[in-house]
């Protein structure tokens, strides 16, 4: 796997409020903002310079993109939060331009961690992939394949070009220091922050044995359950294309708050953060009330599960959390919560910095139980 900065310009298309790759669409690069390194990368960076970048990954000769944000230059990145979308939605989902304070990549950079959100195989660079690869189990292959080559040498302190050799250094080291055969570089722990669907594959990866050195698992939108009426909707989708057709505009309260707990913006046509949803990844969601039973059992990682006190698109009441507590019996530790003044898409409301901030909180937590005693 190789990591790139990007495509070239003609293949980036204009995405408001964030520019977004899409394989479908290729256009003009609108913003001008890229710049051109061997003359072949495209490197584009979000209004916030150097904090969040469009990134790609080839995973098997499929390209997938993502945002990236890290650390700032010199510090040492204490993990990589790897954030997954829902649905319908994409990389964007964890950060929006117009919504700084909001963005789990922006918060996570400050606090230490490097963050990619990616999009998930179907969705992004990825849009079109052959169904037989759409499904969440191949999607998982290629996130694990994805942790494997984009963790080497993840932990490493992004160089600071203003650092200066220090003071009465030896300008020669190799002639004072033996040399050392070079370590095995360490593998930085991996935090899973997922939504929805994205939640339903994170799980899986939790339940998968690749996944048991995750150092933990922090879901939301999870359909363990879902009400005659909704079945009813899913059944009378056809599944015999490529995507899930538009229904021409889902009702927002499905997926959202009361007004004033979001921006109206998110509801626009310009503002909507939404992309077609892969036919096979909705075959397996559907039966989600029906597989996740025995995947719950099966993952080790530790979990925070949050529901959101607003959920329309699928039961949450308290009997939510204690079933999941209940089958979530070989997790290594796990903390249900209900996010207070949200809706289902929890990360596109005003109180999605407060739920990040919890979620980022508990992964500092799993950090202080793999460290031990010693590191307390």
């Amino acid at each position: 796997m190789s990591a790139t900065g990007g495509r070239p310009c003609s293949d980036l298309v204009s995405v408001t409020p964030l520019h977004c790759w899409s394989g479908a669409i290729p256009r003009q690069c609108p913003a001008r903002r890229c710049g051109v390194i061997g003359g072949q990368s495209h490197v584009e960076v979000s209004t916030m310079p150097g904090r969040v970048e469009n990134v790609g990954y080839d995973i098997a000769g499929t390209t997938l993109s993502g945002l990236l944000a890290r650390p700032e230059a010199g510090v040492r990145p204490r993990g990589l939060i790897l954030a997954i979308h829902g649905g319908g939605s994409r990389a964007a989902y964890w950060h929006r331009d117009g919504a700084p304070d909001g963005s789990l990549l922006l918060l996570g950079a400050a606090l230490g961690w490097t963050v990619l959100a990616i999009d998930r195989p179907g969705y992004g660079a990825s849009a079109g992939l052959d169904r037989a690869r759409q499904g969440l189990d191949a999607q998982a292959d290629a996130l694990f394949a994805l942790i494997e080559e984009s963790t080497a040498g993840a932990l490493d302190a992004a160089p600071d070009p203003g650092q200066a050799p220090a003071a009465g250094a030896d300008p020669d080291p190799a002639a004072t220091v033996e040399p050392v055969e070079p370590a095995e570089p360490a593998r930085p722990p991996v935090f899973v922050v997922a939504h929805s669907m994205g939640a339903v594959l994170a799980l899986r990866m939790g339940a998968d044995k690749r996944g048991h050195d995750l150092l933990g698992l922090a879901v939301a939108g999870v359909p363990l359950r879902y009400t005659p009426a909704r079945l009813a909707e899913f059944a009378a989708v056809p599944t015999d294309g490529d995507f899930v057709p538009s229904t021409g505009g889902a009702a927002p309260d499905a997926f959202f708050g009361p007004p004033g707990s979001y921006d109206p913006a998110l509801l626009t046509r310009a503002g909507r953060v939404v992309a077609p949803v892969p036919m096979a990844e909705f075959v397996d969601v559907r039966e989600s009330p029906n597989t996740l039973p025995d995947v719950l059992v099966r993952v080790t990682p530790a979990v925070h599960w949050t529901v959101a006190e607003f959920e329309r698109s699928h039961p949450s009441g308290p009997e939510v959390p204690a079933l999941a507590r209940e089958s979530l019996r070989r997790a290594r530790a796990v903390e249900t919560y209900t996010q207070r003044g949200v809706g289902h898409n929890i990360s596109l409301h005003h109180a999605a910095r407060a739920y990040h901030l919890r979620v980022l909180a508990f992964a500092e937590e799993c950090l202080l139980a793999v460290a031990g005693p010693t590191a307390r």
